[in-house]
């Protein structure tokens, strides 16, 4: 029945895609699903995915395996699911296999999950090329149970301060390694274990590497939460199919009422500006938001150049009238045009930094250039075709949208 009803899905539009393994016995083992809207979200938010398992979904206690990542209004999305009976390194090879055979676009930039050991052997033979990060929520809650409760209380603030404001390896490493002296935790072998994978879990060491500015799991959490309204573990895998896709409409319609906010409802600037008014009719309203509060921010910092080269000049930029304030470093490559900033903002979240915004201003810049403005935060970020490997197009299920994009994004 449930490899009925997986055809009778991919009936009604091809591009569903599905495999399904099973034993001698004829008993399914694992199995893979994506339809049409997930494949074609990944194309342009696929950068970035979030992997977290779960259980309790169904009654033959199948592992739930939602493969998920985060569109242009910041929203949770599904890129594709799987159910698997073992959390072995083969399985979870196995269902990224099939993930990157079914999605257009090649492998994620970065993989978010927890610290489970099966994901963090099978992720380099299936991804090679993908940064594997550890969810620094999950790594942070066990602070509280790894180390002595007086001494968790005493320097917590300190260890949040360490990781989440350094910014760059060296200083955190100075930190922590004072930290650690002055709390006197140096035989805490957890501890030692985290400093020592600290590449793969502290904010500061993936700066550079795109994240949707995403540094946890957290995402993945929420969203079982919100399908376990519509699945039980009492569930057959055909109900589970039929209650878990409408939690998937409920989580489209509400994709498609942002779409919709977007196209009749400007926010309403909170200051006159150029970039303002040019980035308005751009991004997204929650990623416009996000750059209205860098953009009004920018006008509390001074800068000073501090050293010129042929091909760069250096700056310092500082918050005015507080001289404890942070000092960055901003950087001008001549050759290529481009800003920089130590804070790397851009680099992980995709919308410029106030240091950097600070900068083009200083030098009257009257529209952001294009450089800066990276499509997956923008109103026309699903614009365009999507093709699979096999040459197949993958359009919605509901012909409609596509339409709709069509007329009002003028793409075909």
């Amino acid at each position: 029945m449930f490899y009925e009803y997986l055809k009778l899905e991919q009936g009604k539009n091809p591009a569903f895609t599905f495999q399904i393994e099973a034993d001698e016995e004829q008993k399914i083992t694992r199995c893979f699903w994506s339809d049409a809207r997930s494949r074609r979200a990944y194309k342009f938010f696929g950068d970035v995915v979030i992997f977290d398992t779960t259980y309790n979904t169904n009654r033959y206690g199948f592992i739930f395996a939602p493969i998920m990542g985060v569109n242009n209004h910041g929203q949770t999305i599904i890129f594709a699911c799987g159910f698997l009976n073992h959390e072995s390194v083969d399985d979870f090879v196995w269902l990224f296999n099939q993930f990157l055979e079914s999605m257009p676009g090649g492998a994620p930039k970065m993989i978010i999950t927890d610290q489970d050991p099966a994901m963090t052997k099978a992720f380099p033979l299936v991804l090679p090329n993908t940064f594997h990060r550890y969810c620094g929520w999950h790594i942070l809650m066990k602070f509280s149970e790894k180390i002595d409760a007086v001494k968790y209380s005493i320097y917590k603030s300190e260890f949040s301060a360490c990781i989440w404001k350094s910014e760059t390896p060296e200083e955190f490493d100075l930190q922590w390694e004072s930290l650690i002296k002055k709390s006197g935790l140096e035989g805490n072998r957890w501890l030692q274990d985290q400093y020592e994978l600290r590449s793969r879990w502290i904010p500061a060491y993936v700066n550079h590497i795109f994240s949707a500015d995403m540094s946890s799991s957290q995402r993945a959490e929420s969203g079982h939460a919100f399908f376990k309204k519509f699945v039980s573990k009492n569930n057959s895998l055909v109900d589970f199919m039929i209650q878990f896709s409408r939690g998937l409409v409920r989580q489209r319609h509400e994709e498609l009422m942002a779409d919709h906010k977007d196209l009749i409802k400007k926010p309403k600037l909170r200051i006159n500006h150029d970039f303002l008014e040019q980035m308005v009719d751009i991004y997204t309203n929650e990623m416009y938001y996000k750059f209205e509060t860098e953009v009004c921010d920018s006008f509390n910092y001074k800068l000073q150049c501090v050293r010129e080269t042929d091909n760069h000049c250096v700056y310092q930029i500082q918050r005015k009238k507080l001289a404890a304030s942070k000092v960055r470093e901003i950087v001008y490559d001549k050759d290529l045009d481009l800003v920089s900033c130590s804070c790397k903002k851009f680099e992980s979240a995709g919308i410029p930094c106030t240091h950097i915004i600070s900068y083009l201003m200083k030098f009257d810049a009257e529209i952001l250039p294009d450089k800066y403005i990276l499509k997956r935060w923008t109103k026309t970020a699903k614009s365009g075709t999507v093709v699979d490997d096999k040459g197949m197009q993958i359009s919605p299920d509901n012909s409609y949208l596509l339409t709709r994009s069509q007329i009002i994004f003028g793409f075909s």
